[in-house]
């Protein structure tokens, strides 16, 4: 395996300088970064950890606020047979 520092030549690192620069400036033509923008994405992302950070607790679930009312609710109203009996045959006439 060749050893890291080989790859390179020194007379080529001007030249290869050049280029990742133009096409970093190509890669943030449009997008209304910055180069300090993108600099600043770059760092923070190599010194965020990977771990991820602890979990929060859950809150607990939160109570309903009891409301009471003072209305009552409407008392059931009794129909007399007849009564559906004639509007159930209202219906099926239609």
């Amino acid at each position: 395996m060749m050893p890291v520092e080989s790859w390179l030549k020194p007379e080529d690192v001007p030249e290869l300088a050049a280029r990742a620069t133009a096409m970093i400036d190509a890669a943030l033509t449009g997008s209304g970064l910055t180069r300090e923008t993108y600099w600043s994405a770059v760092r923070k992302g190599y010194n965020t950890p990977y771990n991820d950070p602890p979990r929060k607790r859950p809150l607990p679930p939160a109570q309903p606020n009891a409301v009471t009312s003072s209305v009552a609710p409407p008392e059931p109203v009794s129909v007399p047979p007849a009564v559906i009996a004639a509007l159930a045959a209202e219906v099926r006439a239609v």
